[in-house]
């Protein structure tokens, strides 16, 4: 599918010429991958942008034997313009956390895009400032907040962000949830038994189920949806 007819065309793109939408096929790949398999390997060239059409997957980086989350990128997310310029490596992994579906675009063409097309290049600032921002809060959220705290931040991000439902279905399992938030997976069964049984939430298997957005409010502190996300563009 080229990207003058692909329907999950970005915004980003939708700035972009016939011309430029032709320049944007040159040296792209669409390629599907299984939950577990990695998209791309923290070291590797960086060669292309990684466009999710379909599916979710985690940022991830590893030092001394630890992982640390990014955060998730959902479908319409490019991820890898958080070093567009300035790198030629993969500084994080990122791994399918569903079956994804994406779409590889050659850097050097996306870097020629970027100079030709002003509004495509204000498209791609805006997504990087959502970044930095999400950083912040992020940063904010596991220096000043309880476990509790942040807890109910990330169950607000997964129904209103994440999953746009409520009831949803859980595609991340209790460890990536505890790696988010800081913790072990071992707190994060705990804040689910204790959130069911004070009615703030419903659990049936991997089904969870929002009933007093007030109390999750209060516990939460922050209206913020951001803090564990891959903007979008």
């Amino acid at each position: 599918m080229d990207c003058r007819t692909c329907k999950f065309k970005s915004t980003a793109f939708q700035k972009l010429t016939e011309e430029q939408l032709f320049k944007a096929d040159e040296g792209h790949v669409e390629l599907s991958f299984r939950q577990g398999e990695l998209l791309s390997k923290q070291g590797m060239p960086l060669s292309h942008i990684i466009y999710i059409k379909k599916g979710f997957a985690k940022l991830y980086i590893e030092k001394d034997g630890e992982l640390i989350i990014l955060g998730i990128a959902q479908p319409g997310t490019f991820v890898g313009i958080q070093v567009l310029y300035g790198a030629t490596v993969f500084p994080f992994s990122v791994e399918a956390i569903t079956d994804a579906e994406v779409c590889m675009k050659d850097i050097g063409v996306f870097r020629e895009l970027v100079l030709e097309n002003a509004e495509f290049s204000r498209e791609i600032i805006e997504v990087l400032n959502l970044n930095l921002m999400q950083a912040y809060n992020r940063m904010f959220s596991l220096t000043t907040k309880q476990i509790s705290g942040r807890f109910s931040e990330l169950l607000f991000y997964m129904r209103n962000v994440l999953y746009e439902s409520n009831p949803f279905t859980l595609t991340i399992s209790k460890k990536e949830m505890a790696d988010l938030v800081s913790t072990s997976p071992e707190s994060i069964s705990r804040l689910f038994n204790e959130f069911r049984e004070g009615g703030i939430i419903k659990v049936d298997g991997q089904t969870i189920e929002v009933l007093d957005s007030d109390k999750l409010e209060s516990l939460c502190k922050c209206k913020s949806l951001v803090a564990y996300a891959v903007q979008g563009t």
